[in-house]
C-alpha cells in the first residue's frame, strides 16, 4: 500500500471510530458530543480541572480544553495518530465547538479528493462550500474550505491552512456557536467600554501606593535621623 493510500486509510479510521450507527452523526467526534458538559468531557479525555481554561468570563462563561492524543492509535502499536491537537470550546458549561488539527506528516500529499473520500465514509457526500452557503465560521484568507457536511443543528467543516500548511476540521453546534460568538463580542465591547475607568482606577491605586511608600520612608528616616 502506498504512503498516500495508507494516510487516507489512517485518516478515515481517525474519523470513523467515533461513529457507531450507519447514519451520519455529525455532532460526535472521538467519543465526545456537542452539548456534553465540561465534566463529562474532562472525564472522557482523562483530563484534569487544571486543563480547563477560561477564555471569556463575561457576559457569559466561555471555556476551552486543549487535548493531544497519545501517539499511537488505539488498538495498534505501529502507526501514529493523525491528530495533532483537539481544542474543545464550551459555552455556559456545554460543548459548542470541536476544532481539530491534523499532523502535517500524516496528511502530506493528500489531495482534496483524498480527504473528502476519507470523511465520506463517516459523514456522507460532501456539500462543498459556496458563496451562497451560510457558515458559523468566518474563514480568513489563509484558510481554504475543501469539504462541508451537516444538518440543521450541526456543521462539519474541513479546510486547509496555507501557513503553516496543515489540515483542520471543525464541528460546531450552529445555534450554540452563534450564541457563543455573540457573547464573546459583547464581552469585548464591555471590556472596551470599561477600559477608561479601569485605567483611571489603576493609576489612582499606583499613586496611592507611591504615597504610602514615601510616607513609610519618611517615618523611618525621621525616627533614625540624628544631625
Amino acid at each position: 500500500m502506498s504512503r498516500v493510500l495508507l494516510s487516507v486509510a489512517l485518516l478515515a479510521t481517525a474519523f470513523a471510530f467515533p461513529v457507531a450507527s450507519a447514519e451520519p452523526v455529525f455532532s460526535h467526534y472521538r467519543g465526545v458530543t456537542l452539548g456534553d458538559s465540561v465534566e463529562a468531557v474532562v472525564g472522557h479525555l482523562n483530563a484534569t480541572e487544571a486543563d480547563v481554561k477560561v477564555v471569556h468570563a463575561r457576559p457569559t462563561l466561555v471555556q476551552q480544553i486543549s487535548w493531544r492524543p497519545r501517539r499511537l492509535i488505539s488498538g495498534t502499536n505501529s502507526e501514529p495518530d493523525p491528530m495533532a491537537e483537539m481544542v474543545l470550546t464550551f459555552h455556559l458549561g456545554r460543548l459548542a465547538r470541536i476544532a481539530v488539527i491534523y499532523e502535517r506528516e500524516r496528511t502530506q500529499g493528500l489531495t482534496d479528493a483524498d480527504l473528502n473520500e476519507a470523511l465520506s465514509g463517516v459523514y456522507g457526500t460532501s456539500m462543498l462550500p459556496s458563496t451562497t452557503m451560510g457558515t458559523t465560521i468566518a474563514l480568513p484568507a489563509e484558510l481554504q474550505a475543501v469539504g462541508r457536511w451537516g444538518d440543521s443543528e450541526t456543521q462539519v467543516l474541513l479546510w486547509r491552512e496555507t501557513y503553516p500548511e496543515r489540515v483542520r476540521l471543525t464541528i460546531t453546534a450552529i445555534e450554540a456557536d452563534r450564541a457563543m460568538q455573540e457573547a464573546i463580542l459583547d464581552g469585548v465591547r464591555l471590556n472596551t467600554s470599561e477600559a477608561p475607568a479601569r485605567d483611571l482606577a489603576l493609576r489612582a491605586a499606583e499613586a496611592a501606593a507611591l504615597r504610602t511608600r514615601d510616607e513609610n520612608v519618611r517615618r523611618q528616616n525621621k525616627a533614625t535621623f540624628k544631625p
